[in-house]
């Protein structure tokens, strides 16, 4: 099929007999062009204690500050949540009377999930809790060791199920910055 897109790379496809443009160009199309569909499918990952971040001891950047590590484990929960995705996604291309052009992947490839940091849209690295011995950050977003130190981006949530955090980033960002206002004015920063 086909590519989409200027022209399409029509004039390429092995089934092309000449493209054009004009009436020839869409008769070109309407030969060749069939209809895809494509499921991509993004789930909740759960906190657990083999994912964390921490500062590496032996590597420095340029400037010799201290790099940090990240550690990363899906389990269960996350992979069955993948494989049910792709069983929903097979069912709905069959259900439309379509049919699966792929192969679905298994639990030899985790069923599909990519690795940590692949799809960019990672949270909760710093986490906000009460409790300094499991999150590093308060209510506030500040560090329980340093009180100076606020973090106002998607480091401080406990988890998301997706993408495009910005609304509640903003939101989060926002209190912090009332807080930190606040306590400025009772000289407690």
């Amino acid at each position: 099929m086909p590519g989409f897109g200027f022209m399409g790379a029509i004039d390429r496809h092995p089934g092309a007999s000449g493209g054009g443009y004009g009436k020839s160009l869409k008769d070109e199309y309407r030969r060749l062009w069939g209809a895809t569909i494509g499921f991509a499918g993004r789930g909740e990952m759960v906190p657990n204690k083999d994912t964390y971040m921490d500062i590496d001891p032996n590597v420095v950047d340029k400037w010799g500050i201290p790099v940090p590590r990240f550690y990363w484990k899906f389990g269960d929960y996350e992979r069955l949540q993948a494989k049910h995705m792709q069983e929903t996604f097979k069912a709905l291309i069959e259900d439309m009377g379509g049919t699966v052009l792929g192969q679905l992947a298994g639990p030899e490839d985790d069923y599909g999930l990519a690795a940590g940091g692949r799809i960019i849209h990672e949270a909760g690295v710093v986490r906000m809790g009460s409790d300094a011995a499991t999150s590093p950050l308060n209510a506030h977003a500040q560090a329980h060791e340093v009180k100076n130190l606020f973090v106002a981006d998607a480091g401080p949530f406990v988890s998301q199920a997706d993408k495009n955090l910005t609304w509640t980033i903003m939101a989060l960002a926002w209190r912090t910055s009332e807080y930190i206002a606040d306590q400025r004015k009772k000289m407690n920063l």
